[in-house]
């Protein structure tokens, strides 16, 4: 769909990559709480649902998807990534304050004053595993958001990673 994609009171605005298998069913269900759509995207649903449901609604998600969700409001930005990390979202402190997000490393050279130093860390791991493990890159300056994670950036408070994946039961 066109984006960004904003929730029904206009407070949660959506930018997003992905597809969401199951949002027939989340619209539905939105639609049986009053929600109205404006479009078929399966984005708006998750604008919605979010809106509705903040973080929780990640692990009602059936898809691949990199989404950032701003809450006009509370002035926070929510960062989330896929379970199975098809979709990538990368972030970066900006040398100007703040962060940026892109969903490829390219993408921040077009910020002024980026540096891009190599991660021997990672560079290292690379033989081993054959992929640089979450959330290092090549670069130390930028980094992966996990899969199944979600982030919360906002000016008065410090940011927070946090999982949404549901765990399997340990209990038989």
């Amino acid at each position: 769909g066109n984006q960004p994609l904003f929730s029904y009171s206009g407070n949660t605005i959506l930018l997003y990559n992905g597809e969401i298998y199951n949002s027939p069913n989340l619209r539905r269900e939105l639609e049986g709480k009053g929600i109205q759509f404006n479009t078929d995207s399966d984005g708006e649903v998750l604008c919605h649902l979010f809106e509705i449901e903040g973080p929780r609604c990640f692990e009602k998600l059936d898809g691949m998807f990199a989404a950032a969700l701003w809450d006009r409001r509370s002035r926070k930005l929510t960062l989330a990534r896929d379970i199975p990390g098809e979709k990538p979202l990368y972030y970066a402190g900006h040398s100007g304050g703040g962060i940026a997000f892109a969903s490829e490393i390219k993408a921040f050279a077009r910020f002024p004053g980026m540096k891009f130093t190599l991660d021997r860390q990672a560079l290292a791991d690379f033989p081993t595993f054959l992929w640089i493990p979450e959330p290092q890159t090549v670069f130390k300056e930028v980094k992966a958001l996990p899969k199944g994670h979600y982030m919360e950036i906002s000016p008065d408070s410090p940011v927070r990673v946090s999982s949404y994946q549901k765990r399997p039961s340990t209990e038989f």
